[in-house]
């Protein structure tokens, strides 16, 4: 089915990411109606080599009478039966459009720009196309107010590492403490941990708090699991990754999320024989 379907209810709408199925395949991204599940694979740099079918499968389940399957990508091409292929390109062009139709209830506001600055960055990093006239003008027009957001952004993810960092310093010796923004998400070092690290990061309005595990002995991954027991997990090459789901309303709660991991983590590397010592370059557990 094409993915144009004004006539869908959109009054009551749930949004999920990384949905797992009954055989632990994981969509990447599950929007629900009242009667209609959209569920979409993003492909962007790897071929498209899902278990289509079972997602398929697990959307039947859901009891809804109209099931809409996509699949997003740079060029739109689909090579799964049942599953509409449709372009960034394609998608760029619906978002610009829908957002003129929303200027109009709220002519001016930061979400706006957000979205304008989320499209060029889509455009240039998937298509390489250069900055058009229209979008030379928007940031000439409101080059203080982009100056401002982007100060506001950066000084906003300091004071948010500098409360990590002062709720951290009674259980993790500042020495051994090291924070590391890397855009999307803040993540925690310790030297006792190695590479195994903490992510906090924003999904849509709530807060997430992720444990990355790496290079465990087999008593600290038993140890995991027991310490673990009851969150989402998954595997990332050789990563062992938990999160609590939903996530945290607000930043308190988060901050206090990363706390109690940490102390996790304090008890699973008690366990080593030996500190274990990180190596020179850290590497990227990745998302």
């Amino acid at each position: 089915m094409e993915p144009d379907h004004p006539q869908l209810d959109l009054h009551h709408v749930d949004v999920h990411r990384e949905v797992r199925t009954q055989k632990q395949n994981r969509i990447d991204l599950q929007i629900q109606g009242t009667d209609w599940c959209l569920l979409i694979e993003n492909k962007i740099y790897h071929w498209q080599a899902n278990p289509f079918p079972d997602y398929e499968n697990y959307a039947a389940g859901l009891g809804k009478n109209t099931l809409l399957f996509a699949i997003l990508s740079p060029n739109g091409n689909s090579d799964a039966k049942g599953w509409c292929g449709i372009s960034y390109k394609r998608y760029c062009q619906a978002l610009r459009e829908n957002m003129a139709k929303a200027y109009f209830v709220s002519p001016f506001s930061k979400w706006h720009l957000f979205a304008r600055e989320l499209i060029l960055h889509l455009e240039n990093e998937l298509y390489k196309l250069p900055m058009t006239e229209d979008q030379a003008s928007f940031i000439e027009k409101h080059t203080d107010e982009i100056t401002e957001l982007n100060k506001l952004a950066s000084d906003y993810r300091g004071f948010l590492q500098q409360q990590i960092r002062e709720a951290l310093s009674e259980i993790i010796p500042t020495d051994s403490l090291r924070l590391k923004d890397e855009g999307w998400a803040i993540r925690c070092y310790c030297s006792q941990w190695g590479n195994s690290n903490l992510a906090l990061w924003r999904e849509g309005q709530n807060f997430m708090v992720t444990a990355y595990l790496v290079a465990l002995t087999d008593e600290q991954r038993k140890c995991a699991i027991t310490i673990f027991h009851g969150m989402k997990h998954r595997t990332e090459g050789a990563w062992l990754v938990w999160y609590p789901q939903p996530g945290f309303e607000t930043r308190v709660k988060a901050i206090k999320e990363v706390i109690r991991f940490s102390e996790f983590f304090n008890e699973l590397f008690r366990a080593s024989p030996e500190p274990v010592q990180p190596p020179k370059e850290i590497f990227q557990a990745g998302n």
